[in-house]
């Protein structure tokens, strides 16, 4: 059965691995939700990590206080952030130096560095694998985070620059490519690319998955706006211009119905429902804004690249704290950490 028969469902429908995820971090995820001081009873305070690319640190921001509470030193040029399902150990590209890094949230220090990348840019989780995308040499590449080694390369195409994952992997390019490449993982160590292909408006710049489901959510690369897309149809479900430069896609997998994007121009974050991009909300204050994290339902988190800070947001009354960062911050991911 190939891949896309194989994914042709409604949206929602769930999968075993869904469903294991979801028993691991829901415990995590009511006490996020609840605030700080139920978070830090549960025994876990959420920390963003935010990669601050010229300084070659990896920058600890604890939510509920709004506080740096570490720097780690990284290989030069750290750029992109991605967490594990346990919210513990963070994966970091570092494109200028070849590396990809795994850091411990709980002691904030470096526990392996893969080596010999072309340029490593964007790197995702899924269950037990890693998958980072290499612009230079045109591959994805499948870590597997129990023994942590590189057990697969696929060739996915020319400069491959994000990548999301769940039951595939969608994996986004550079102009002059429009399209997603979409990358079977039910065998994540010999991964299969499917050329189902779906175009965005622009071309695909950033990509982010809806988990369980056939839906993914895209930017474009200079249109401004944000699309809804069911790769398994091959269709486009609806598209809004939102903004002027709308960068950074993050589908909200703890409320469920939200996607959020940055505007790097306006500065903005902005809410649009996943089902039909309808804007919600949108959240200013936040220079050159970036990437988006989440901690639970309680805060939403953005790097501002030209404000040099984090921008955290309350969601009960929507206040904005900017931490100064430095070093021209810009992947997010946040970790819960005792």
């Amino acid at each position: 059965m190939d891949v896309e028969a194989r994914f042709r469902r409604s949206p929602g429908t769930g999968s075993a691995r869904g469903w294991c995820r979801a028993l691991i971090i829901t415990p995590l995820l009511l006490a996020l939700s609840a605030g700080a001081a139920p978070a830090r009873e549960a025994g876990g305070t959420p920390v963003a990590f935010v990669a601050a690319e010229k300084a070659s640190e990896l920058v600890a921001v604890d939510l509920t206080t709004g506080r740096v509470v570490g720097r780690i030193r990284m290989p030069s040029g750290p750029r992109n952030v991605a967490a594990t399902g346990d919210l513990r150990y963070l994966l970091v590209t570092s494109p200028r130096a070849g590396t990809v890094t795994v850091i411990d949230s709980f002691t904030q220090r470096i526990v392996k560095t893969f080596r010999g990348f072309g340029h490593p840019n964007d790197v995702a989780v899924e269950a037990d694998y890693a998958y980072v995308t290499d612009s230079r040499r045109g591959q994805l590449i499948v870590i597997e985070l129990a023994r942590r080694r590189i057990v697969a390369r696929v060739g996915v195409g020319r400069q491959p620059v994000s990548v999301a994952v769940g039951d595939v992997a969608l994996v986004a390019h550079r102009p002059p490519n429009p399209n997603l490449t979409v990358v079977d993982l039910r065998r994540p160590r010999t991964p299969r690319v499917s050329r189902l292909a779906v175009p965005a408006v622009g071309g695909a710049r950033d990509i982010s998955e809806r988990a369980d489901s056939a839906n993914a959510y895209v930017t474009g690369w200079s249109s401004g706006g944000v699309g809804g897309i069911d790769w398994g149809n091959r269709r486009v479900l609806w598209w809004r211009k939102v903004g002027v430069a709308v960068r950074d896609v993050a589908f909200d997998y703890f409320h469920g119905r939200r996607v959020w994007v940055s505007d790097v121009h306006a500065g903005e974050v902005i809410a649009l429902s996943s089902n039909e991009g309808r804007v919600l909300r949108r959240l200013r204050g936040c220079s050159g804004a970036g990437p988006i994290a989440f901690g639970g339902q309680a805060w939403v988190a953005a790097s501002c690249r030209n404000g040099q800070g984090l921008a955290v947001w309350d969601t009960r009354r929507w206040r904005r704290t900017l931490v100064p960062i430095g070093g021209n911050p810009y992947g997010v991911a946040v970790a819960v950490v005792p």
